[in-house]
């Protein structure tokens, strides 16, 4: 399942039960975490993927993944 949006994250150990794994669509999850839109020049230095809530909820998935003995991976360009 890809993992872009907050509620994914959150709901992680749920979504395990239902599917392999997770992919994490780094650029969305950011835009959706921090309510940045990465394409607005005016905020362009607002969107940082290395933000500590994102980073929390890319360390959070992993370690639900790996809790559930599931596959996981992350694209986009910030990785």
């Amino acid at each position: 399942v890809m993992c872009e949006i907050p509620s994914n994250v959150i709901l992680a150990s749920e979504f395990a039960k239902r599917f392999d794994g997770f992919s994490i669509g780094s650029n969305d999850l950011t835009q959706l975490t921090l309510g940045v839109d990465r394409d607005s020049e005016l905020l362009a230095e607002l969107f940082d993927e290395r933000d500590g809530a994102v980073l929390t909820l890319i360390r959070s998935v992993i370690k639900d993944a790996k809790k559930a003995g599931k596959k996981v991976g992350i694209c986009g360009e910030s990785f």
